[in-house]
């Protein structure tokens, strides 16, 4: 039997036009929105083999049991249109051409085109425009054995915090592109949106498949759990889960190609998880992530390289294998997740935001699936650093993911813990450090701690240790190097001898001994010994936003913050132990329906 691949997409969004490379390579046309047709210049020529519209035949046929591949694409005027295949050589990708279709019509004209077989990573198509060529689209096709296509009843559970125009817009956009359009998939898709703002009007947002849930505040592992339940409980259960983020912008053949996928995978694929690409909404040809890993130092890392999406070469190296890291993870501004998994391994737990996803994907050993073309665009991170999500918020969880064996001993959470409140000291970031030293604390009280419904009460307080940065237009005089203040200076070693002995002017050195002058450091998570060496106070930069925060040392909060930090350091050398059994034992609870019910009230 026959089953639509993937669909051929123009860059109808207006933003997306500036990179239509994405869709097309060669001259970029004209685009007529209303008619969806793209009229090519005469003597031109098209290339569909690109991010969003190459068919990626090397993982089509690993993941299923794809055979035969037709080409459905409907054209006018004069051309031809030329089947090409890509792989990837040492140093460039290799293109080869497997047979040609010349047309001549006044009228739209379908045309079906069959692929010979091939062993290519990447196949695609040319259209060589001699004139008035018009294009309206078309799709891939496959031939499966009846047994191998299932049913799929695909849910999307999206959770939004206070971003309207966002959230509306993608119903909107689904609603119209998918659940009113005239294809199969309208009737096992599924929107489930959880408001944990709580100010969206549900009445009139709810439709035909899509529902609104006014949800209490309990974060993205909050909103995504409620997502799940709701899907797994509405009248037709769901088979798959896609967890997706609400400000982002997606493309409905994301969707599409998602439910696809999962109709014609392998048995030995049914518990893979599907992860979308996230590419930067401010550059929509970089990819930042599809699948990260975790560090043995507590890093977040992207498992490939910066890749460049109008460029066949980076579309072939991100659907290669990628060996050497372990402990790999989906993060969900777009995952999907099938049932069994769920259902074998819980909800998320109470962590409310950051590392949530990590703990999942660690927890569940999951098998990742990525393909282009599934993807989002989502805001760049580098410029959303918040002291209470990017310390507080990630230590204390990832000391419970530990805990609880998610994440393996090699991790060396606790270490890195320790190391990250003694820095935050030395750079006179004290809200910083006390919040490092919040997150110990709690992690101490046990389990229970997360038992308790206060994730949206603790943002609000640790809120107030979030650095109030201003504009650098407030910093006359400064001598500013904006690109070198990315790096460090040389480290000398009177200068580091002093550093260690006096922790950085914080104990045998009279402050009036201190420069004066203002050096310039990153604000975030760097650490630049140097710069901080010997200064009184210091100008912390974001670079990117142009914003900075004066920091002063303060020798008597960091006294105060170390006497604290000892005693959590007793408790935890006695009673560390027992701490850490306790999670274990509360995890299979903490990830209930029962449990996520009685901390929702639902």
């Amino acid at each position: 039997m026959r089953q639509i691949l993937q669909d051929i997409s123009l860059p109808l969004q207006e933003k997306l036009y500036s990179y239509y490379k994405l869709f097309y390579r060669g001259e970029r046309g004209i685009l007529d929105r209303e008619r969806q047709v793209l009229m090519a210049q005469d003597k031109t020529v098209l290339d569909f083999a690109t991010y969003l519209n190459g068919l990626t035949l090397s993982k089509w046929k690993k993941y299923t049991n794809v055979s035969k591949i037709v080409l459905k694409i409907r054209v006018k005027g004069t051309g031809k249109v030329v089947l090409v295949g890509y792989h990837a050589e040492v140093y460039s990708p290799a293109r080869s051409e497997y047979g040609a279709v010349s047309f001549d019509t006044d009228e739209f004209t379908e045309l079906e085109i069959e692929f010979p077989e091939n062993k290519e990573e990447i196949i695609g198509f040319e259209i060589d425009a001699i004139k008035d060529v018009e294009f309206a689209g078309g799709s891939f096709y496959g031939e499966f054995d009846e047994q191998d296509v299932r049913n799929v009843e695909l849910c999307i559970a999206t959770t939004t915090c206070r971003k309207e125009e966002f959230i509306k817009s993608n119903i909107q956009l689904i609603k119209e592109e998918i659940l009113e359009a005239d294809d199969d998939m309208k009737n096992h898709f599924y929107v489930h949106v959880v408001d944990n703002g709580r100010t969206l009007d549900p009445e009139s947002l709810k439709s035909w498949h899509i529902d609104v849930h006014p949800n209490k505040n309990t974060g993205g592992s909050g909103g995504f759990s409620r997502g799940m339940i709701e899907s797994l409980e509405q009248e037709v259960k769901a088979t798959h889960v896609l967890l997706m983020d609400d400000d982002v912008v997606v493309l409905p053949e994301s969707l599409r190609r998602t439910y696809r996928l999962l109709k014609t995978l392998k048995k030995e694929y049914h518990k893979s998880l599907i992860s979308g690409t996230m590419l930067f909404y401010e550059e929509m040809n970089v990819q930042c992530e599809d699948v990260g890993t975790l560090r043995t130092n507590c890093d977040y890392w992207p498992l490939k390289q910066r890749l460049y999406h109008e460029n066949i070469k980076d579309n072939l190296l991100n659907e290669q294998y990628y060996y050497g890291a372990d402990r790999r993870y989906a993060g969900w501004w777009y995952c999907c997740i099938p049932t069994p998994v769920i259902e074998e391994y819980g909800l998320s737990m109470p962590m409310f935001i950051r590392g949530d996803d990590i703990e999942y994907s660690l927890r569940c050993k999951a098998d990742i699936i990525t393909m282009n073309g599934i993807c989002i665009w989502h805001m760049g991170f580098i410029n959303k650093y918040n002291l209470s999500f990017d310390l507080y918020m990630r230590w204390r969880n990832l000391m419970m993911a530990q805990a609880i064996g998610s994440i393996g001993k090699e991790v060396e959470v606790f270490n890195r813990v320790c190391k990250s409140f003694r820095a935050e000291l030395l750079k006179y970031n004290y809200n910083a450090a006390e919040l490092i030293l919040k997150a110990m604390k709690h992690y101490l009280e046990g389990p229970d701690f997360f038992k308790i419904e206060q994730g949206e009460k603790l943002l609000k307080e640790n809120a107030k240790l979030n650095e109030k940065t201003v504009s650098l237009d407030n910093f006359d005089g400064i001598d500013w190097d904006l690109p070198g203040i990315w790096e460090d200076k040389p480290r000398k070693k009177l200068d580091t001898l002093w550093y260690r002995i006096t922790f950085n002017g914080h104990r045998f050195w009279p402050e009036k001994w201190l420069k004066k002058d203002l050096e310039c450091v990153l604000l975030g998570d760097a650490y630049q010994p140097q710069k901080y060496t010997r200064r009184r106070r210091v100008l912390a930069v974001n670079p990117d936003l142009k914003v900075g925060v004066i920091r002063e040392i303060d020798k008597k909060r960091c006294k105060e913050l170390q006497r604290e930090w000892k005693k959590l350091m007793k408790k935890y050398k006695q009673h560390g132990a027992e701490i850490e059994a306790e999670y274990r034992k509360q995890r299979e609870y903490l990830s209930s329906v029962e449990f996520w019910k009685k901390y929702l009230e639902i």
